[in-house]
């Protein structure tokens, strides 16, 4: 049976500022219900005449809410989810995610910057001098140089403009916020503009990590600028180049250890130990985009966009969350990549039909390393635990000692009193550096050596007979507890894409329009792994793998596997629209989405068996328009079909030391209705609400979870109640204007219907607490508009929320750890307009 999963979640601004405006409007003309300009057909249109669900992020959004990327604007726009990785970062899009790990595949949410697309690790670009974010649901292939299965971003920022603007702007707030903007707009000659961009923001971590030389989790440092150039090279033709660079240092994602072992068991202790070592989420990244714009006549227009994208991440990251040497795990995804993307883009207006025809190419060529860093106490650790649950030593050890007595196993009495004494003994060693715990296993395993038992503990490993009857794992002894512990899995791909996209409008009638359109699409992927071995093998040849073991399929120190494939697919859309006056409508829509398939980056044997691509089929019935002068609506109800969903998980599959994460496919079905309601009571007032109602089924392929057991093929759906609701309010006053902006934010939390959620987790504070936040802002600007003053509020009723606690090493070491939600937070800023 399944279950209804309601999400409500509100846009807020709907008016799109005039890039360029002679005068700067005050707050009272921004909350009208005026035209929002958008791109979602590929040229400028009132979002209520497009027959596609988009909702828009304006400028004025982004000062509202002290947006600063993606993730900061998740909770405003229906159906949109955004990860606040800034190297990993997964966007969701009524439910549908892409695997942000793995190198191999690509994201089922496409996104574009300045009309170029964008690869996965570099979306979270910061929202610097950006005019607009439009959110476009279902598949978007017939319209985008690139096919997307559940949806696209495309993020539009601020072009020249032949007018002269100018603004600085500070904004600070408590955790060390400091945050300064820039914006130079100017023209160099009649028909050549330039502008420029360049902002800093830093704040401070609100975990402190007591460990020394440790980071705060939490803490930020990002500095990015854009500079782009604008020429009319005449009447019909002009030109833009831009360049713009994103350098990021922030914090690792949080790991605040909730076991026994680490600082607290309160995840709202203020404090954390944690001992990874360089731990960072770093990002350096840089792009040249070029753009060539022609018209040959009233009708026919031309678009040629290239860009050139290039960046580095690394990603380090605690995996236990203690400062316990002998528990330690960390993980470092390296990646290094760059893209060329052109597009070749075609319009044509007519009386009664409006189409767009384009061809698209890109090729990226990545590289990635998963690196894994232990100990060789944690691994001693780890193999311990692999010695003593091992069936066959079992088996021995309590043979041994059921025969020492004179009895045998099975006899119900004095053998199998033995046996049971023996392998509690056995149960009870923890780690085999402890002079007991050795002592205890060798006197167990000592008869089956034939020698007398205890052995003593040596660190010689050359003389230790105990030490290479255990295992090649276990070469080596407490001498080396000092020493760290690597293996990793390089990767390298390039990967090419192209298409052809035809899209049409035609107007039956004056209320009347059918739209179609066709997309073919081509990938073609080379991919390899390489998994050299661990480091131990300078200290002691012959030292096995215990992480990226011969047990998870992969080739260690047998050279590079290769792997190509190539995927293509045609797709398309059928809409039927319907206008019930100049500022309503109705459409009925079909259309289809494909995503590529690709190779895991973790799992080998996607080298002869790819994953599969994706496929969409999405039926979409929306109704919108201005139902009255201040009455705003937006209502779509959508049935989707996923095939092959590619989703990744935490997978410890038989003989494995650890999890892992890994891409496994699967069917989804998802239906629901969107509604958005903008409403003007007053002049000076505007309020908001946007619910989705989601209904959500799955079957996924068998795997193996976090805790090494098979999940088979599982249905599965979930309900969630949410709501934002937003208030701005302007009202007059004798000088200047002022705005007060509220919003508030509810989320039901489910999550105890999610896969890896234990019993046990519900005893740790903030888990399953309900998402409730109320922020705020008001700001007042002066007559003219040349200053801005503001004060603003984050979580303002200091809502304290605890992931579900999670971890590579909750199975292996106990060591679950979690993350908490930001704290209440808030500051200041001012601004001034030249």
């Amino acid at each position: 049976m399944s279950k209804t999963k309601l999400v409500v979640r509100h846009p807020l601004a709907l008016a799109v500022a005039i890039v360029g405006s002679l005068s700067t409007p005050t707050f009272a003309e921004e909350l009208a219900l005026e035209e929002v300009t958008v791109t979602a057909q590929k040229r400028e249109q009132n979002a209520l005449e497009v027959p596609v669900t988009v909702d828009t992020f304006s400028s004025a959004d982004m000062e509202n809410t002290n947006a600063l990327k993606l993730s900061d604007m998740a909770d405003y726009v229906p159906g949109f989810e955004a990860g606040s990785s800034v190297t990993q970062s997964g966007l969701r899009i009524r439910g549908i995610e892409s695997p942000s790990i793995s190198a191999g595949g690509d994201p089922s949410v496409a996104v574009f910057y300045d009309d170029a697309y964008v690869p996965s690790p570099a979306t979270s670009m910061s929202f610097a001098d950006m005019q607009r974010v439009e959110i476009l649901k279902g598949p978007q292939g017939t319209l985008f140089g690139r096919n997307a299965a559940a949806g696209t971003v495309n993020m539009v920022p601020n072009r020249p403009e032949a007018e002269f603007d100018a603004f600085v702007s500070a904004r600070l707030g408590n955790y060390g916020l400091q945050q300064f903007e820039g914006m130079v707009n100017a023209p160099v000659t009649d028909n050549v503009f330039l502008r420029g961009n360049l902002m800093s923001y830093r704040r401070d971590g609100y975990v402190d990590n007591i460990f020394p030389g440790g980071v705060d989790s939490g803490s930020e440092d990002i500095l990015t600028g854009r500079v782009s150039a604008w020429w009319d090279i005449s009447d019909k033709t002009s030109a833009q180049l831009s360049y713009d660079w994103d350098e990021v240092d922030n914090a690792p994602r949080q790991a605040i250890g909730v076991s026994p072992y680490s600082y607290s068991l309160d995840p709202f202790a203020g404090k954390v130990e944690n001992d990874v070592m360089g731990g960072e989420e770093t990002r350096s990244m840089s792009a040249v985009n070029a753009k060539l714009m022609h018209s040959f006549s009233d009708a026919w227009s031309l678009k040629w966009v290239s860009s050139y994208r290039q960046w580095e991440t690394s990603n380090r990251e605690e995996e236990d969350g203690t400062a316990d040497i002998s528990r330690y795990l960390d993980t470092n995804n390296i990646f290094d990549s760059d893209i060329s993307y052109h597009e070749l883009q075609i319009n044509f207006t007519g009386d009664k039909v409006t189409a767009v025809m384009g061809a698209n190419y890109s090729r990226e060529n990545i590289y990635q390393s998963t690196d894994v860093t232990s100990t060789a106490s944690a691994v001693t650790r780890l193999v311990t635990g692999d010695i003593v649950n091992n069936p066959e030593l079992r088996a021995q050890i309590a043979g041994g000692a059921a025969l020492s007595v004179g009895g045998f196993p099975g006899d119900g009495g004095i053998g199998d009193m033995a046996a049971g004494q023996a392998l509690a003994a056995l149960d009870s060693v923890d780690h085999l550096w402890e002079p007991d715990d050795w002592a205890t296993f060798t006197s167990l395993i000592a008869p089956a050596m034939g020698l007398a038992g205890p052995l003593p503990q040596v660190d010689d490993y050359y003389d230790a007979i105990a030490y290479n009857v255990l295992g090649t794992g276990m070469l080596f002894g407490p001498s080396f507890a000092g020493q760290h512990w690597n293996e990793r899995v390089e990767n390298e791909g390039d990967f090419t894409n192209w298409g052809l996209y035809f899209d049409m409008d035609y107007a039956l009638t004056d209320k009347i329009n059918v739209l179609a359109g066709l997309r073919y699409s081509t990938d073609e992927k080379s991919f390899s792994w390489l998994t050299p071995g661990t480091n131990f093998h300078r200290i002691r040849p012959g030292v096995e793998e215990v992480i990226f073991s011969t047990a998870d399929d992969y080739n260690v120190g047998q050279g590079v596997r290769e792997a190509r494939e190539e995927w293509s697919a045609t797709t398309g859309r059928l809409v039927g629209q319907y206008h019930f006056s100049e500022s309503a409508m109705a459409f009925l829509s079909y259309s289809t989405g494909y995503k590529s398939g690709g190779f895991d980056s973790l799992n080998l044997l996607t080298a002869d068996t790819p994953i599969e691509p994706e496929e969409v089929d999405n039926i979409e019935l929306g109704v919108k328009g201005d139902l009255l002068d201040n009455l705003r609506l937006q209502v779509s109800y959508f049935d989707m079909t996923v095939d092959n969903r590619q989703r990744s998980v935490e997978s410890k599959p038989p003989g494995s030391a650890n999890a892992l994460p890994r891409v496994i496919n699967g069917d989804q079905q998802f239906n629901g209705i969107e509604v958005t309601v903008d409403w003007l009571p007053l002049d000076t007032l505007r309020l908001g609400l946007v619910t989705t109602v989601r209904d959500e089924e799955s079957k996924w392929n068998p795997f193996y979870d976090a805790e090494g057991e098979l999940q088979n093929e599982r249905e599965k759906s979930s309900v969630n109640t949410a709501y934002t609701l937003a208030m701005d309010w302007a009202p007059a006053i004798p000088l200047g204007s002022i705005n007060v902006h509220m919003d508030y934010i509810y989320a039901e939390n489910t999550d105890e219907l999610e896969p890896g959620y234990l019993a046990s987790f519900s005893a740790i504070d903030g888990v399953g607490e309900d998402d409730k936040r109320l922020n705020g802002r008001i700001a007042w600007q002066s007559g003219g508009g040349n200053y801005e003053l503001a004060l603003w509020g984050r979580n303002l009723l200091d809502n304290e929320r605890a992931a579900i606690p999670s971890g590579r090493t909750l199975d292996v070491f106990g060591t679950p750890y979690t993350s908490i939600s930001e704290p209440r937070s808030y500051g200041a800023e001012v601004r001034y307009n030249f």
